[in-house]
């Protein structure tokens, strides 16, 4: 399969919706001093990339992807990589709430990975499928090979999401599940 724009920003309204709710304690998730909006805008190019914009109207913060990313056949890797990008508008954020304000590196990458995961979990696809669309970002391209900046490499990627599943199956809760998984990424440095 494959998502239009339109599509994809009914993922985003829904998506947004519930990190309000598990977040925010129901208020607007702000980024960049912008509300967070449903809006999603393709830009060409075949290779799956996304980044958070200011909508046209510059009163709220939208995505823009690629074509590439919303020809994915797989959708829950589409929608992975969407609420991923959903997940950087709110890392400040959700690292401060468990405990790891100012850290840096790749726990900036990681912790959206995990609320991405998660809020697909929460949003009704199970934790197997899940790790099993990710568990195939060589064909859906959504992760780079090797580390790409503050980007793991795939397959570390994987196993920081495993990792997530398997402590939320052991009833850890969410904050203190992704706490422990970025605290033990070796560059996840905090400030004072």
């Amino acid at each position: 399969m494959s998502m239009n724009a339109t599509q994809a920003s009914a993922f985003a309204k829904e998506a947004l919706a519930l990190i309000s709710s598990q977040f925010y304690a129901g208020d607007t998730p702000y980024a960049c001093g912008l509300p967070m909006v449903p809006v999603v805008k393709t830009e060409p190019g075949s290779v799956p990339n996304g980044n958070l914009t200011p909508t046209d109207d510059e009163e709220g913060l939208g995505m823009v992807v690629s074509e590439g990313l919303l020809a994915i056949a797989d959708n829950v890797a589409i929608k992975f990589a969407l609420a991923h990008e959903l997940g950087h508008g709110i890392s400040e954020h959700v690292l401060s709430k468990v405990g790891l304000t100012g850290a840096s590196g790749e726990a900036t990458e990681v912790i959206a990975d995990l609320n991405a995961a998660y809020l697909l979990n929460q949003l009704g696809i199970g934790w197997d499928t899940v790790i099993a669309s990710i568990s195939e970002w060589r064909t859906s391209q959504i992760f780079d090979t090797h580390k790409e900046g503050d980007h793991p490499p795939g397959d570390h990627r994987v196993k920081y999401v495993k990792q997530l599943r398997a402590l939320i199956v052991r009833k850890v809760a969410f904050n203190d599940a992704a706490r422990q998984i970025c605290q033990a990424l070796p560059d996840a440095g905090t400030s004072p």
